[in-house]
């Protein structure tokens, strides 16, 4: 790509691309597998189960992702949840649950680092990018959030947020940019039955209440 051309939103857009095709059909076959082991545990009840299952969904997408590789360049870390890392780049995202209330952006974890991640400068415009030792744009200093319903029975609506300020519970979530993570295969995966995204892109809101991940990951 050439980067003198195109400004931060749309090179981060670039490099998700590859992930727009697998992305929303892999977490809902996580999501199928974990509501299925929780449906035939005897361990909890009912509401315990709404509870946990953000946390052991993210999880195994973490284990899966690095079993089977299935996105070139596009690695998880070491942390035992789903982060994704674009090696070539360096651009980082944090898959969380949307907020239960408002249906968008979560906001950042009770950590510093997660308070850290969600505080960052607005984006660079076009002909501000650098590139790095590989060649490529060097977006290594970016944390992305991609929010998703991801317990909701129809397949996970998924959004890229850069969020600029850590929020609060219930509150909408600023953010440089966001946009969406869809399959254009023609069967509407990865969009949420009747959504349509707000044109301010500072507030965007998901479609379908989501159980709050109660751990920051």
């Amino acid at each position: 790509m050439d980067i003198s051309k195109i400004d931060e939103k749309h090179a981060v857009m670039e490099v998700f691309s590859p992930l727009c095709e697998l992305l929303p059909e892999f977490v809902r076959d996580c999501s199928a597998n974990i509501r299925k082991d929780l449906s035939s545990s005897k361990r909890f009840d009912d509401r315990q189960k709404m509870r946990i299952a953000a946390l052991l969904i993210n999880m195994h997408m973490a284990k899966a992702w690095k079993e089977f590789h299935p996105a070139r360049w596009w690695e998880v870390d070491d942390s035992g949840f789903f982060h994704l890392v674009h090696t070539p780049t360096g651009v980082t995202s944090y898959f969380h649950a949307v907020d239960p209330v408002t249906r968008g952006l979560p906001c950042a974890g009770h950590t510093l680092s997660a308070k850290a991640r969600y505080s960052q400068k607005g984006a660079k415009g076009v002909g501000q990018l650098t590139t790095n030792v590989f060649g490529q744009p060097d977006l290594s200093e970016i944390r992305l959030t991609i929010a998703c319903d991801y317990l909701f029975p129809d397949p996970a609506f998924l959004r890229v947020y850069k969020p600029l300020s850590p929020g609060r519970y219930g509150t909408k979530g600023k953010s440089a940019y966001s946009f969406p993570i869809m399959s254009d295969g023609g069967d509407g995966r990865g969009w949420t039955p009747g959504f349509e995204p707000e044109p301010d892109d500072e507030v965007d809101i998901l479609s379908n209440l989501m159980t709050e991940e109660k751990v920051d990951c």
